[in-house]
């Protein structure tokens, strides 16, 4: 063996953990490029005219009028494109990509800090290849060129900051999350509990919210759009699908095939009704039973919350899964029962995505109920630890009481 063939290696070993992190870097960034010429439907009928549109009109100078049904901090993402050396459909899933970078960084850092035990660092390293290798992720961004890892970054950062107990900073980046994305109010109920649950911060905090989304707006304000228009957007977005499951197998799927209107508008009302109440019912079982809020418990609560809203509202696509099974994967850090019910998460969302992507013929009421037992599982595994949790503390301050 040459000396510089030794000496590498030796490198390498004695720097193997950042050796780890910049070999799945670049794993996750050739995956990524192998699939930057796909064009799907989405980019084909949306992405690519928006692009079009806002460079036609003059990149910045454009984002004086609506383009699309994304709100105005992606418009102005898509004229900054504009003025790049890439073609739209590159630059578009680079956006994205990055975003995933930041995603399992973040990742990692929040199991590193939070996550218990110890080879801490080769945890957070299991937590960035598991969100950066993630099919879900990677499809969603290089494959697809969506953006739900932009808002889904926002969201964690959103959850660190609740853990921290610095609550400005956490509606800071729960506004940025919202202003890209609607399906970030699958987060809003998490914050509402806390809000019951900690009392340690001001109603008035949810304010920071909009406020957050017109800071992002100001280059769509200054080029001439009305504040209004910020929110408006998204009033538009919730009525422009009537139907009760968009390619995502909620719990309405179980009942019927038929996505029309009529099935929409007979079982609309009930599907919100039922979302409150299971929402309801899980936060009131939390406050009764005085759970512990710490980082383990607080990612159950988001996680369970997250998957109600998509499981049981009307309208959802199979994108909006996303958030949830996110925090599947950081869900296995603390509890590693839940690495089956992950597989199967991501099996379901991954014959969704298949459907879109490449014609796939899927069974939708099959698919919805083993969501449901999906989420039933999920739900019996991390309140039974919950509990155990709040028993064994119970039995701790017994003993030390006597």
């Amino acid at each position: 063996m040459s000396k510089v063939e030794k000496s590498l290696l030796c490198f390498i070993e004695k720097h193997l953990l950042v050796t780890a992190f910049i070999f799945v870097s670049v794993l996750g960034f050739v995956i990524r490029f192998s699939l930057r010429n796909f064009v799907s439907a989405d980019a084909t009928q949306f992405l690519l005219p928006w692009y079009d549109e806002i460079k036609t009109a003059g990149g910045i100078g454009g984002l004086g009028a609506q383009v699309g049904n994304y709100n105005m901090p992606y418009q102005f993402m898509i004229a900054i494109m504009t003025c790049s050396p890439f073609i739209p459909l590159h630059a578009y899933k680079i956006l994205s990509c990055i975003f995933d970078y930041c995603l399992a960084a973040g990742a990692a850092w929040a199991v590193y800090k939070y996550s218990g035990g110890g080879y801490k660092g080769w945890k957070a390293f299991t937590a960035y290849l598991a969100v950066l290798l993630s099919p879900v992720v990677f499809l969603n961004s290089s494959m697809w060129a969506q953006c739900d890892a932009i808002y889904t970054f926002f969201i964690l950062m959103a959850f660190i900051m609740v853990c921290k107990e610095q609550y400005i900073g956490t509606f800071i980046f729960y506004g940025a999350a919202v202003a890209f994305k609607l399906q970030a109010v699958f987060f809003m109920p998490f914050l509402l509990f806390i809000y019951f649950a900690r009392k340690k911060f001001s109603v008035l905090y949810f304010a920071i919210i909009p406020a957050v989304m017109c800071f992002l707006s100001v280059p769509c304000l200054v080029m001439g759009r009305n504040i209004k228009d910020i929110f408006k957007v998204y009033f538009q977005q919730a009525n422009e699908y009537p139907q009760m499951s968009m390619n995502y197998p909620s719990f309405w799927a179980i009942l019927s095939d038929n996505t029309g209107m009529e099935i929409y508008m007979i079982y609309k009302t009930s599907a919100i009704i039922l979302t409150v109440c299971l929402l309801a019912g899980w936060m009131s079982g939390w406050i009764m039973t005085q759970v512990a809020l710490n980082y383990r418990n607080m990612l159950y609560m988001a996680f369970l919350s997250a998957y109600t809203c998509v499981l049981f509202l009307p309208a959802m696509h199979e994108r909006y899964g996303y958030v949830y099974e996110f925090l599947g994967i950081m869900i296995v850090f603390e509890n590693k029962r839940t690495i089956p019910l992950l597989s199967l998460l991501n099996l379901v969302s991954l014959a969704t995505y298949g459907w879109y992507l490449h014609g796939k013929n899927i069974n939708m009421g099959i698919l919805a109920m083993g969501n449901l037992m999906i989420y039933i599982s999920y739900a019996c595994i991390l309140m039974g630890q919950i509990l155990r949790e709040r028993e064994m503390a119970g039995l701790e301050q017994e003993e030390s009481g006597e």
